[in-house]
């Protein structure tokens, strides 16, 4: 979750990680970590989840996140600032000729998104993409998403 504010304020954004629910993929969100991460050093073995690539369940029980957005207590991953441009990097290999990704931010824990980075076409076939904060974003905690719908 992220701390928001006005300008010049900071961000504590934890990476979350949405899947395709129609799709086998092979692709997870690197940085920010996921929650329940296996690269993030400061989760213990008995908080992994070791199936990130995994899709989510085809019925939508487990979205978003996998539910671990209702964790306590519950795990920041990085500091970011309004207004300013910061990256995603993704791990995997099975990129399935791309397709096209969003990177989003919630606001009341999972239950809406708003987009702030569309690549259309082509994503992931780079493992870094960059994404701009909106200097005008509320004050208050979010949750930041990568989604993929793949192209085969």
């Amino acid at each position: 979750m992220a701390s928001i504010s006005k300008s010049h304020s900071f961000w504590t954004l934890c990476g979350l990680l949405l899947w395709p629910i129609t799709c086998l993929t092979h692709m997870e969100m690197d940085w920010p970590y996921a929650l329940r991460s296996k690269h993030n050093p400061d989760n213990d073995y008995s908080n992994i989840d070791y199936s990130m690539t995994s899709p989510l369940n085809a019925d939508g029980t487990n979205f978003p996140c996998k539910g671990y957005q209702n964790d306590r207590p519950f795990q920041s991953v990085t500091t970011y600032t309004a207004g300013s441009t910061y990256n995603i990097s993704l791990a995997g290999s099975a990129t399935h000729l791309g397709g096209s990704c969003q990177i989003a931010l919630s606001y009341d824990n999972g239950a809406t998104f708003r987009v702030v980075k569309s690549i259309i076409g082509g994503c992931p076939l780079s493992s870094s993409y960059d994404f701009k904060i909106p200097s005008f974003a509320p004050s208050g905690y979010a949750l930041l998403s990568w989604t993929w719908q793949n192209h085969a």
